[in-house]
């Protein structure tokens, strides 16, 4: 299953984020592009959060207009706790409404020996996907929390790799280690405010973050193989997951860790 970047916005919604305003961060590119289209074309209004402003904006722009406000982009810098601030202060600036639904998804990886790993790759890793992760859902929930939002949605991005671990990534399968106990652990304090957190964990998905990977062409049709579904994810699968986990559908759902891996 392979579809092009705007294939989302070629389908009919069917309004089941009707009404939310979900933030994405990650979705200039990738899984969090394909969450964005997916979200935006059930009926969400969507702030989107990149690192790279480009990718953000053009995000934007590929996304149907079904939701109450304008989707917006923004640029920050997630492993920053004052750029986190500066987000929070410019979300709540341009909207009447704070973000029912969000999606942290951004991240980053090299292929590194360990052997090799200096303390400046490792330290990039985690500050990307761990500690960026919960700066953004800090914030965000301390924000729903103090505008009574009720049945929030909270969704991290976790990987395969955290559980089976992966040689030369070990700094990324140890930061999405982190980040889905991260996630388990705040699902349990925020369950009383009816604020959910699910940790999504995909395998390979073609994505340009995969495409970092650096696997020699030969050594594709091995990888492949050891998906019992025989090929790569697409974003928009990862996608639809999370649209599941952002709608109501999903509202007896928390601190669970969802794999989406092709059956590995």
């Amino acid at each position: 299953m392979t579809m092009d970047q705007n294939e989302p916005n070629k389908l009919q919604g069917t309004g089941r984020l009707s009404g939310k305003f979900a933030l994405v961060t990650g979705g200039g590119s990738g899984i969090g592009r394909a969450a964005c289209q997916v979200f935006a074309r059930e009926g969400a209004t969507v702030a989107v959060v990149d690192v790279n402003e480009t990718g953000a904006e053009e995000t934007v722009q590929s996304l149907q207009k079904r939701g109450l406000y304008s989707h917006r982009s923004y640029v920050t810098d997630v492993t920053s706790a004052a750029a986190v601030s500066r987000l929070v202060e410019s979300v709540r600036a341009d909207y009447s409404v704070v973000p029912d639904v969000v999606l942290a998804s951004q991240g980053v990886q090299t292929h590194t020996a360990f052997l090799d790993m200096d303390e400046e790759t490792f330290d990039r890793i985690v500050n990307v996907s761990l500690k960026g992760t919960f700066l953004v859902v800090q914030a965000f929930s301390r924000l729903m929390v103090e505008n009574k939002i009720a049945g929030g949605s909270i969704i991290t991005m976790g990987s395969l790799r955290a559980a089976q671990g992966s040689a030369f990534h070990s700094h990324y399968a140890a930061s999405k280690g982190g980040v889905v106990s991260l996630t388990k652990s705040v699902a349990l304090e925020l369950a009383k405010y009816n604020i959910r957190c699910n940790v999504v964990n995909p395998g390979a998905i073609t994505t340009p973050l995969q495409q970092q990977d650096f696997v020699p062409e030969e050594e594709m049709p091995k990888r492949i193989q050891a998906i019992p579904l025989g090929r790569y994810g697409d974003p928009i699968e990862v996608a639809n997951l999370c649209l599941f986990l952002a709608s109501d559908e999903s509202s007896y759902m928390t601190g669970q860790a969802v794999d989406i891996t092709g059956g590995r």
